[in-house]
């Protein structure tokens, strides 16, 4: 379900910018309804950039839309622009970025912005494609949201966008609505943290860019712990790898909802940016939240609602395995399909003809590799390594292997056994490890 917490959220001032209409629907819409993928809690989505198609990551925690990936693409024509420096989470230094202004950005049969600020980070070495099961362009901001009523829906994975609040179906119009703050036009909210250690009120910044629950700045650094936690890798940001400490706390009281039992992260100091100062908030609210909510953002007038769905109930789980994949080159996969059908030719005689019919398959599927271990984990202890390639989990073979499904196996059901063959090299080899909570 999730192999990495993904945080783009980005410092950078655009004062200067003049004022523009922002994303509109086309003449005599009022609403849409967009379809997009889950991946790691992340909400992917395709997005036309001056005619040519990419795929973004809608990131609430940003506040425009940014290229970091041209990977696939052949061309792109920018409008022209100026070079500025970019920051966000991670230990690496700050970015240089190309802001252009006036681009054409289409999103759906009838949304675009024709005058759309574009930064384009061409020469980073940012590509989070290999940790998940799809090619990532780039992300699309919050101020995709600013003119509409944008409506999440994470159980069924689309987007339904509304020109007014009261397009809504009832039962969402009917949902309490609380007040959201804004800061360079993200979007932060208020929750209670219920804990013996941690007490208290918190503002969160909304950020469907991270896949994480829940992460709280401090000033903790990394010779630091906090009782019942673990340090691990937390993820990537524009900056970096991101490590930290994972905890539970209690319970979380947000809106009119109570979490229990609720994943919290701490990143270290040194991979905090800068806007922590500048903004006063004490971290951010993430995927592994939204997606157990409908979640309704009316941003004209300030306000959303968060209408608990199915997943609601649902544990908020840690990585037990210490194991971290991403996926490889492609390698040539052949499967040989044999179908037989029964035929009754005469039906005095009761004689049955088979026919057998063999069809060969061939398809391209990546190869998946161990790109993290946490030290002392049931991984680790294992004796597997970084750069193991995993052949088949629980039977799952190559081909059903992907990032996605052999992540989730490390995450739900505690003290569950895990067969996993691995190659190193020439050499070919299974290890047995239990899926150990280390915090319940």
């Amino acid at each position: 379900m999730k192999n990495a917490v993904l945080l783009f959220s980005l410092i950078f001032c655009l004062c200067s910018a003049t004022a523009q209409e922002g994303f509109v629907f086309n003449k005599n819409i009022k609403k849409d309804k967009i379809a997009f993928d889950q991946y790691s809690n992340l909400i992917v989505l395709p997005v036309t950039v001056n005619d040519v198609e990419f795929n973004f990551m809608l990131d609430t925690g940003a506040a425009r839309t940014i290229i970091f990936n041209l990977k696939g693409i052949d061309s792109l024509s920018i409008k022209e622009g100026k070079y500025i420096s970019v920051n966000g989470y991670g230990s690496n230094e700050a970015l240089s970025a190309y802001y252009s202004r006036g681009n054409k950005i289409e999103i759906g049969d009838f949304i675009s912005d024709t005058h759309a600020d574009v930064l384009v980070l061409s020469d980073s070495e940012i590509d989070i494609s290999p940790k998940l099961d799809v090619e990532i362009h780039g992300i699309l901001g919050v101020n995709f949201l600013e003119n509409f009523v944008t409506h999440i829906d994470y159980e069924s994975s689309y987007l339904k966008i509304y020109e007014n609040f009261e397009d809504l179906p009832f039962s969402l119009r009917k949902a309490k609505q609380f007040n959201v703050t804004t800061y360079n036009s993200r979007l932060f909210v208020n929750l209670e943290l219920d804990n013996r250690l941690v007490k208290g009120d918190f503002k969160l910044l909304l950020d469907s860019g991270s896949g994480d629950a829940l992460w709280i700045f401090d000033d903790i650094d990394d010779a630091m712990t906090i009782e019942n936690s673990f340090e691990d890798y937390l993820g990537f940001g524009i900056n970096g790898e991101i490590f930290g400490l994972r905890t539970k706390v209690n319970a979380v009281h947000l809106f009119n909802s109570t979490l229990k039992n609720v994943a919290v992260s701490y990143p270290f100091k040194k991979y905090q940016s800068t806007e922590k100062a500048n903004t006063s908030h004490d971290g951010s609210l993430g995927g592994e939240v939204l997606r157990r909510f409908d979640v309704v953002i009316d941003y004209p007038k300030g306000k959303i609602s968060m209408k608990p769905n199915n997943s609601f109930e649902e544990g908020f789980y840690y990585n037990m395995t210490g194991l971290g994949v991403k996926k490889g080159e492609l390698e040539l996969f052949t499967h040989l399909d044999r179908d037989f059908t029964n035929r009754n030719v005469d039906g005095s005689s009761s004689q049955i003809t088979l026919t057998s019919k063999t069809r060969m398959t061939y398809q391209y599927v990546p190869k998946i590799y161990v790109d993290y271990l946490r030290e002392g984990s049931p991984a680790h202890k294992a004796g597997i390594q970084i750069g193991d390639q995993i052949i088949s989990v629980n039977g799952r073979q190559k081909k059903q292997l992907t990032v996605n499904n052999v992540s989730e196996l490390f995450y739900k059901n505690p003290y569950k056994k895990l067969k996993i063959k691995l190659k190193r090299g020439e050499m070919v080899f299974n290890v047995k490890i239990i899926n150990v909570p280390l915090i319940r």
